[in-house]
């Protein structure tokens, strides 16, 4: 039985093979780490939970397992972790790249390299190593591959959604007058990290009154009044995967209005979570969410796309948009996020996310989708 990561790069190389824009196929894949820029794909690869692996390079070739170079500060947890990977460690960052060039051998003539997640000061870097060798971009076929997750992956972002849908039945006895934004993601930060989890997926979304129409808002210092939307998104890691969860409750009693913005939304996220089928792709999702709340008197409010893959990163892959027209396919994960935004009154915004499977979208969120009125 292959180990883990063989796996993980026969998958990548199968995406090459079926990725027409990539028509140099590679001989070897290189996965690069800079200083600041670090590569997802190499937790994709390697399965290590823990290291940064700064200036680290992987090294997949067909058929020829998986080897690492890293510095010795990173030595020990590569090879409790290994799994079947070659290990090289060494002091001084020549030492890695000459034996990565040796281990590449000479006959490699095309190398795949990852060119979202690679800064140029490394794509130079290999480009001067391994001169008269062309270096491709296999980008497309990366996110391919990480796109359908694996049981390991799914045990992980399951593991995940439940800690932060815990933590949700604990945030109304957080809310009080007077009460800060940024006390409240504090709160919420602690208490997942306390149920399991390794820290937020990104710095929490905890959004006040008028604030909650502002979809990308940042905590922030405003304090909680009565009767006033409160919108969290938020989401927590563990084993380097991501949750991502939104609910909007109301702090006091909800306006018929609030209500009725509410209620439109947590029918979006009922139609858009039905339609996460093999049947559909993002685009069609995103047609029948967005038409939804387009024929009610909130045209216009929906202002982003209904959601996107979730993984390593928060945003790891195909989105639910118009842009994708693909078919969803078994193992991938979304969010579903459908909202309605009134800079006068406030947003609402429900996500959940979601398991895409061979018959029913699996919901993977369990946070109660009612209106809470605290």
């Amino acid at each position: 039985m292959q180990a883990l990561p063989s796996k993980r790069a026969a998958r990548i190389f199968e995406q090459i093979e079926n990725n027409k824009d990539i028509r140099r196929k590679p001989d070897a894949i290189i996965i690069a780490n800079g200083s600041s820029v670090i590569d997802t794909s190499f937790f994709y690869l390697t399965g290590f939970q823990a290291g940064l692996f700064e200036n680290s390079f992987l090294l997949a070739k067909r058929h020829d397992g998986i080897s690492l170079f890293t510095s010795p500060l990173e030595e020990s947890i590569a090879r409790s972790d290994s799994k079947g990977i070659e290990v090289f460690a060494f002091r001084e960052a020549s030492g890695n790249q000459q034996k990565l060039k040796e281990r590449a051998g000479k006959n490699v003539k095309t190398i795949g390299m990852n060119f979202s997640e690679l800064s140029l000061s490394t794509f130079n870097l290999i480009k001067a190593l391994f001169k008269g060798v062309r270096i491709v971009d296999i980008g497309g076929a990366v996110a391919n591959a990480r796109a359908i997750k694996d049981q390991d992956e799914l045990d992980a972002i399951q593991r995940a959604c439940s800690i932060a849908s815990k933590i949700y039945k604990s945030v109304p006895e957080l809310l009080k007058d007077g009460v800060t934004e940024g006390q409240i993601a504090a709160e919420m930060a602690y208490r997942m990290q306390l149920g399991g989890g390794s820290g937020v997926s990104f710095p929490s979304i905890v959004a006040f009154g008028n604030n909650s129409a502002l979809p990308h808002y940042m905590a922030g210092e405003a304090r909680l009044k009565k009767d006033q939307f409160v919108l969290l998104d938020y989401g927590t890691k563990y084993r380097r995967y991501c949750s991502d969860i939104t609910r909007t409750l109301v702090y006091g009693r909800a306006s018929k209005g609030q209500r009725k913005m509410y209620e439109i939304v947590k029918e979006a996220l009922r139609v858009g979570t039905e339609m996460c089928t093999i049947d559909h792709s993002g685009a069609d999702v995103h047609s029948e969410v967005a038409g939804l709340i387009d024929s009610t008197e909130y045209k216009g409010r929906f202002i982003h796309s209904t959601g996107h893959s979730l993984g390593l990163e928060v945003h790891d892959g195909p989105a639910l948009s118009l842009a994708v027209k693909s078919k969803l396919q078994p193992g991938m994960v979304v969010t579903v996020e459908p909202g309605i935004y009134v800079p006068s009154l406030g947003g609402v915004r429900i996500e959940d996310d979601i398991l895409i499977t061979k018959d029913k979208p699996k919901v993977l969120t369990s946070a109660t989708r009612e209106l809470i009125e605290a």
